[in-house]
């Protein structure tokens, strides 16, 4: 005969013994890890994985200031180090401290991998060497008379949304008088697919231009003015591919 609370405590015993099984395989896992992290041939699994990523990024490392490569430098030293240590620590404790360093390793290289992959994708790139120019200079105060600024589609096969161009004008015959003071340039963005754009910048001066998606070429186009009988030099001392 079954009395009312044996339904009940028959529950609750398989609730036991399922929780219990739990707490088993949950061991069972941990001391897997503890085993494969203290195993004499784990300790070089973290050094390999960070020396790989700073392989992989030296091999495919885009152009760009240095600066924006300051959290992926951090990381990946970070990741080396901590690897290392794991490497040089024959002796340990326990666990607790071989764990601590294989951890922090492992995320420090997939964080300073991903860093790396932001920048590769959307950091700066430095064109100022491909910028050509066409047309005659010295420019003067001929309002007619203007100068092209090119980039190809070499200089563009990364593709970025904006275009920073910062120009240097400077007095042809540098002996004489200046004329900066009253010199200013009109630059306009003339490229197919893309709205016109029309900026004015001072020498030395910069200006920020909006491309369009897969840009094949880059066209702008710089009208001078300036006071009557200055000539005057203009070249691209900065172009600089990004994202907005």
């Amino acid at each position: 005969m079954t009395r009312p609370g044996d339904t009940q405590d028959g529950a609750v015993h398989k609730h036991s013994l399922a929780q219990g099984d739990h707490s088993i395989a949950a061991n069972d896992i941990k001391n897997v890890i503890i085993k494969w992290v203290m195993h004499p041939s784990a300790r070089w699994v973290p050094l390999l994985a960070a020396c790989t990523g700073l392989v992989i990024s030296g091999s495919t490392w885009p152009d760009g200031p240095a600066s924006q490569y300051t959290l992926w430098g951090v990381l990946a030293a970070l990741s080396v180090g901590t690897a290392a240590a794991r490497v040089l620590n024959r002796r340990p404790r326990g666990a607790t401290v071989v764990g601590a360093l294989s951890l922090v390793s492992v995320l420090a290289t997939v964080g300073a991998w991903l860093a790396f992959q932001s920048v590769r994708t959307h950091g700066e790139i430095d064109v100022t060497g491909q910028v050509r120019t066409e047309g005659s200079q010295p420019l003067d105060a001929d309002a007619h008379r203007t100068l092209a600024l090119l980039l190809d589609a070499d200089a563009l096969k990364e593709p970025r949304n904006a275009l920073r161009l910062t120009l240097a004008v400077d007095d042809h015959d540098p002996s004489g008088p200046t004329c900066l003071p009253d010199t200013r340039a009109t630059v306009s963005l003339l490229t197919s697919g893309v709205a016109a754009q029309t900026k004015s910048l001072r020498p030395g001066g910069t200006v920020d231009f909006t491309l369009g998606a897969g840009t094949g070429s880059v066209r702008i186009d710089l009208r001078l003015r300036t006071a009557r009988g200055c000539r005057m030099d203009v070249r691209a001392t900065g172009a600089v591919l990004h994202d907005r």
